[in-house]
């Protein structure tokens, strides 16, 4: 493992070809114990019973599917493999037979990486993952919460249960680990199991940017409109893969049409550099619904643009250190 001064790097596909080796993130070294590492890419292969389930299966297709991502952004700017030291840390431990105990083993994990100072960018998984990254994460105060997605996560509870890939924002606002005033939900449309799914928002004074406000507005407006909600204060990322429209992801437990193309998200993502970012997820790849590895593709390419954007925050935090 490479020192800080010299940050570890991908396996160079020029040298070895890309169907070689195992299968790790961005064939990343492997590094479980986390030494030296600054940002730590993390599988959590954990789901509730859905509709259309399996997502706990998307972290390994899409470090499959990861294999075909290159050093480099297509810009041709700095690689975040440059910036710092990042590696493949395995999935966090739990026990997949016991959701509650999977909640508290995971959300310590991330509180363990949170005090190691390694800034997580996680691959679920279920929706669900985010909450438990962020009770890891946020243990002092509430942060800013970016989230992109086509359902607005804020239901009570589902089936009597309150904890589960619907109640993200509902139980992060509740439970102090989410600034409502500094959280923006990007993408939201389809059907509605209510006309009152989206009052929680509006309530606790979150910026919703639903898909017909996204057309109107504009990609740039947008990310002007980001950077003003969250501000420079610590916020973290998360993107559920059902915010692209569902031609591009049609593994996925929720799809709906009339979304983001993958060019929105790119430009959109690579827009929000400068945020302090302290980590970020993609969640809700399920496998088995796209066995082609479709949507995993996308999954594995949005985590490129969510570390474009995390490792310059990372740099700057520790040259402020």
């Amino acid at each position: 493992m490479s020192n800080n001064n010299t940050p570890a790097k991908p396996v160079d596909s020029l040298s070895i070809a890309r169907f070689c080796g195992i299968s790790t993130f961005m064939r990343l070294p492997y590094v479980p114990d986390g030494q030296g590492v600054d940002i730590g890419m993390v599988g959590v292969p954990f789901d509730f019973p859905t509709n259309r389930g399996g997502t706990r299966h998307g972290p390994s297709q899409v470090r499959e599917m990861s294999r075909l991502i290159r050093r480099f952004p297509s810009s041709g700017g700095g690689s975040p493999f440059d910036e710092c030291t990042i590696a493949d840390l395995g999935d966090a431990p739990f026990n997949p037979l016991n959701p509650q105990s999977a909640v508290e083993d995971t959300s310590a994990f991330f509180a363990e990486l949170a005090a190691r100072g390694i800034t997580p960018v996680a691959c679920g998984g279920d929706h669900a993952v985010s909450y438990f990254v962020l009770r890891g994460l946020a243990r002092s105060s509430p942060i800013g919460f970016v989230q992109f997605d086509a359902h607005p996560d804020t239901s009570e509870e589902l089936y009597g249960d309150r904890y589960n890939h619907g109640t993200l924002l509902t139980r992060g606002v509740q439970e102090g680990l989410i600034d409502p005033a500094r959280t923006i939900t990007i993408g939201l449309r389809g059907t509605r199991f209510s006309r009152e799914d989206r009052d929680f928002n509006k309530a606790n004074g979150m910026r919703v940017i639903d898909f017909d406000e996204f057309e109107e507005m504009g990609r740039a407006a947008v990310i002007s409109e980001i950077h003003r909600v969250v501000g420079t204060q610590p916020c973290y990322i998360t993107f559920d893969i059902d915010a692209l429209d569902s031609s591009f992801v049609p593994g996925t437990g929720s799809p709906e049409p009339g979304g983001l193309t993958m060019r929105d998200a790119q430009i959109v993502l690579r827009g929000l550099k400068g945020l302090d970012v302290i980590g970020a997820d993609m969640c809700e790849v399920s496998p088995p619904l796209d066995p082609q590895g479709i949507t995993a593709l996308n999954g594995a390419n949005l985590l490129f643009e969510l570390l474009c954007i995390t490792a310059p925050a990372v740099a700057h935090r520790k040259k402020g250190a």
